[in-house]
């Protein structure tokens, strides 16, 4: 599915011919999935016949990059490869891209994003690379947009206030909520329309702690509840599941203070000292913290909660 309108943010850069190479990293890492599939959609909308490649680790350690990338293909005017986190490379890895963007190959285009913060901006100094470190809001937004068309194209409406619902649970990832655009349209199949409750249903993390009545009680600073609920959901949660969390309670906190759901509202001061906390989460848990998600998340949640 290729979105009708690239977000506002990737404009610039889809306004001329594919650059070199282009890095997301900050609230902007899960950007770099959507920036593949806008160039993807541009390129073939054109009539550019074009090759996409999506690289692991594994396809890194296997072959010679460089090499690969300086093959011109007989029948792509335009190969797009899109890397993995520059955190979980090499260095060798990272060297040998720095080293290839000095005189890169004309055909190919690399996608990179990095989820530690300090490395990724270093890395954005690199020759012929152009790189975006968004805001939230700005991320959150251009996923909603095409969560929005995602589900035009499968026949449904989903309105921009429950995309925007759906892009702050999935944590900003365009993979993630590619992955649960299919899920939630598959829900709703025949209803024609989704809504923030179907999205709850189908998306809660195991469907074992709804991650709002979390949210709930941090509001209230209700530790006892607050934890317990805690430590259910971390007893089953995969790193990504933290970012989701921290989204629902991002949105959570939002919609309060917008005076909507049936709970009472949070007090601006309350407000803003969470919002702190959720900031500090989010950039430990992208590369400024040596624990594990789930230690970061039960330590600052315990600043929150005395």
């Amino acid at each position: 599915m290729t979105p009708p309108d690239p977000p506002p943010i990737f404009r610039e850069w889809l306004s001329g011919d594919p650059a070199p190479a282009y890095l997301w990293y900050g609230d902007g890492t899960g950007l770099a999935g959507l920036l593949a599939k806008s160039w993807e959609g541009k390129l073939r909308g054109g009539g550019v016949p074009i090759e996409s490649y999506r690289w692991t680790l594994e396809d890194l350690a296997r072959e010679s990059p460089t090499a690969a990338w300086r093959s011109p293909s007989f029948f792509s005017r335009v190969r797009i490869f899109a890397l993995p986190d520059l955190a979980e490379m090499k260095k060798a890895h990272r060297d040998e891209i720095k080293a290839y963007l000095e005189s890169p190959e004309p055909s190919a285009t690399l996608i990179l994003h990095g989820t530690d913060f300090r490395q990724a901006r270093s890395f954005s100094t690199a020759r012929n690379l152009l790189s975006g470190a968004p805001r939230e809001e700005q991320a959150v937004e251009a996923l909603a947009r095409y969560a929005v068309a995602a589900a035009a194209e499968g026949g449904a409406k989903l309105t921009r206030e429950s995309a925007l619902f759906l892009a702050r649970w999935v944590g900003a990832s365009f993979d993630a909520l590619e992955a649960e655009i299919g899920k939630v349209l598959a829900f709703a199949a025949g209803r024609g329309e989704v809504v923030e409750e179907d999205i709850r249903a189908v998306c809660v993390s195991r469907g074992a702690v709804d991650p709002f009545r979390l949210a709930e009680a941090l509001v209230r600073k209700d530790g006892k509840a607050c934890l317990a609920l805690f430590r259910r959901f971390a007893a089953a949660a995969d790193p990504d599941d933290y970012h989701k969390l921290n989204g629902a309670v991002a949105w959570f906190l939002r919609s309060r203070i917008q005076g909507k759901g049936s709970v009472g509202g949070v007090t601006p001061r309350r407000a803003a000292e969470i919002f702190r906390v959720l900031s500090r989460i989010d950039r430990e848990m992208k590369g400024e913290s040596r624990l594990s998600p789930g230690q970061v998340y039960e330590i600052r949640l315990l600043s929150l909660l005395r």
